[in-house]
């Protein structure tokens, strides 16, 4: 087995549900993440404001559960509330040359509440109308239709 499949060491303690997420933190020195939207000198900020909760802004590349290393299928950018950033270890996350900023890790329990954010940069007919054309909507939004249709149109059963 390669060092690339091999997840950092758990440490003192095993947690059964640990999830370790491997990336880079994009908060600055004052806290604050600066997202580059697509738009022509528009960039979003996000800071976490709370004093007493500590956090990052995590570009994510990849996790490892159970054991087990994994990629994500694309970057992904999740606030991380609670754990601090760790120098990354494992699943070939720490052979980063010295002339580059280092990948760091969390970790995190997978019942932790995290946010993810998603951008999308586009047209509005993309973004909008295209994304409610039939088979691309979310399911909830079909069930509600089904029920309603189901009386008629009706909203109540008298």
């Amino acid at each position: 087995m390669t060092d690339d499949c091999v997840p950092a060491p758990s440490g003192s303690r095993y947690v059964a549900d640990e999830i370790i997420l491997y990336g880079v933190d994009l908060n600055d020195a004052n806290g604050v993440a600066h997202l580059d939207v697509g738009l022509v000198g528009t960039e979003l900020q996000i800071k976490l404001a709370n004093g007493i909760i500590t956090g990052s802004t995590v570009l994510a590349y990849g996790y490892a559960f159970d054991g087990h290393c994994y990629r994500l299928d694309s970057n992904r950018i999740f606030v991380v509330t609670g754990p601090n950033a760790e120098p990354a270890v494992g699943c070939g996350f720490d052979k980063t040359p010295s002339t580059t900023p280092g990948y760091k890790m969390w970790r995190i329990t997978a019942s932790e509440q995290i946010l993810e954010i998603s951008t999308a940069f586009g047209h509005a007919r993309t973004l909008i109308l295209d994304a409610q054309l039939p088979g691309k909507r979310s399911p909830g939004s079909y069930a509600i239709t089904l029920r309603m249709a189901h009386r008629n149109g009706r909203l109540t059963n008298e």
